[in-house]
Formats: C-alpha cells, structure tokens, sequence
C-alpha cells in the first residue's frame, strides 16, 4: 500500500529543483543590473552588495523550474526620494522612466520597459522585473506604484521571507516543497490568482496540518488536503506579511482549484492501490508533465 507516494514525490520535487547553472544565471544577472544602476546612483562609491536584495520567489527559495521571472529589489539614495517628490504629475511613473533609462545604456538590446511598479527587462532565460526602492524602517521599504496618478506602497520582502521559513521550520520544509508543486499547478492550468496569496494560504495551512512533521510519504495527502483547505477561502481575502495590504482572492480560481481537489482525492485512491500509472497520470493532470512518473511508465509500457 502507498509503495509510488514517496518515489513519485522525490522525483517530481527533483524536476522542479534549479539547476546550479541557472541559479548562477539568476545571481550574475541581478548583480550586474545592481552594479548598472549603482554607478549612477553612487557615483565613485564602492560598490555595496546591500543595495539590492533578489525578492519574490528567488529570493524566498521557492523558485521551480522552468525559470521565468527573477523579482530584485534596488534601494536608491534618500536624496534620490526628495527629488522625485518634488516633481509634478506622477513621480512615480517618471522614477520609473529614469531607472529605466539608467539600465538603457549597459542592455542596449534589451526592451526594457517600465510598467506598473518594476522596470521589466525580457531577458533569455529570466524575466527580470527591477523594483527601485526607498529604505523605509525595519525592514521595510517604499515601492512606486504608477495606477491612478502615482502613489508609494509599503513593501516589507523580509517578513515575507521569515513567513515562509517559520512555516517550514515547522512543518519539515512543507511550505516550500508545496509552494514550488503549486506553482507547476497554477502554471499548468493558468490559476486566476496571486502568488502572494497563494504563499500565506500555504503558510497557514502547514502550520496547523496533523501531518506537518510526516515525511514524503504523506504527500498524496499532501496535495489533496490543500486543495481542501484552499476552497474554504472562496471570496476571501490574504494580507500581504508584514503590511497592511489587503488582497481579495475572489472567485476566478475556485473551479479549477475544484478540480485539482477532485483529481488529487482520485489520485490518493489509486495511490493506497498501488495502481502507480493512474495514480501518476491524475497528478499529472494537476501539475502537468513535469510531474514525469507518468511519462516514464509510458515510456516502459513501449519499450
């Protein structure tokens, strides 16, 4: 009983690993747009590793392959925040153009773009949104928001951060194994919701799981108890860690987060069988084919 759970699981979780060679790409790139912007920003200075921080899934460790975006965080000078609350119609839009021409010169062939509240840079293997910043207190920093004529937003990456390692200190790493699965669901089925919400939905639910301290082999349960827990949250709502930020989760995602939850009661059925194929072929429906125990066993069946 339950002989794929444990094989299924490691496996999967392996194809979502990065890779060493990618990790490096990510680090290399972010360094060099901060040394970009650093020189223009602290001309003649030494360069300072703490002017930027990589932020968002890289930096939370719950980035999976394939690699797509790469969110990095530059903290720019005070004087930098006097100036631009001294100009008129929206600051914040016209930062973000200045950064934007800032990088110009070192990616010349690069589309740079600036847009909400990043500056966008479409390179080959990462997306990289760049985030200028103000140091706020504590931790926590002013980010630019350009809707609705400009405003500045409180953004605080290292309660993020420590909302997700507290969890997995707590639950064996469950926290960010289940973050990096759901984001092969959400990428695979085109999930109508914020990564942001779905972090402190998963952070509440390892937290008060029973099986939180199990190992791999209460996976299948795993999945299928999320998706439960999940659907309660139907119109409801998740505060960004460490702000005030009020996210409305709303409706769009609850029938495919449904049916995920049905696939995956159907998968531990097959998996308590033994019935490895079915049991792999309904996660893969959930996950996609990163989820390769499926292909594998296709693989073998015509060999």
């Amino acid at each position: 009983m339950w002989i794929h759970v444990t094989p299924h699981f490691r496996d999967f979780l392996q194809e979502l690993e990065l890779t060493p060679e990618e990790r490096a790409d990510a680090d290399g790139k972010a360094e060099r747009i901060a040394r970009c912007l650093w020189d223009r920003c602290y001309p003649g200075a030494e360069f300072n590793f703490n002017c930027f921080a990589k932020v968002g899934s890289y930096g939370k460790g719950t980035a999976s392959r394939p690699p797509s975006d790469l969110d990095m965080l530059f903290v720019l000078p005070p004087y930098v925040y006097g100036r631009v609350e001294a100009l008129a119609g929206n600051k914040q839009s016209k930062l973000l153009q200045a950064v934007k021409r800032a990088l110009e010169g070192t990616f010349p062939r690069t589309d740079l773009r600036a847009d909400g509240q990043v500056v966008f840079a479409p390179f080959q293997s990462y997306n990289v949104e760049i985030i200028p910043a103000f140091l706020h207190t504590n931790g926590t920093y002013y980010t630019a928001h350009t809707a609705d004529g400009g405003s500045w937003r409180l953004s605080n990456p290292h309660a993020e951060y420590w909302a997700i390692k507290y969890a997995d200190s707590v639950s064996a790493d469950k926290a960010t194994h289940l973050l990096k699965m759901l984001k092969a669901w959400k990428r695979e089925c085109s999930v109508d919701i914020r990564s942001i919400s779905l972090e402190v939905l998963v952070c509440d639910f390892v937290r008060q799981w029973e099986y939180r301290l199990r190992s791999l082999f209460y996976y299948d349960w795993l999945i299928r108890d999320f998706f439960a827990f999940m659907l309660r949250y139907q119109n409801g709502s998740t505060i960004v860690p460490g702000t005030p930020e009020t996210i409305q989760l709303g409706d769009a995602w609850v029938s495919k987060c449904r049916s995920a939850y049905d696939r995956a009661l159907r998968a531990c059925h097959y998996e308590v069988a033994d019935a490895d194929y079915s049991a792999a072929a309904e996660w893969q429906r959930i996950f996609g084919a990163q989820f390769r125990a499926a292909n594998r066993l296709a693989e073998a069946a015509f060999a």
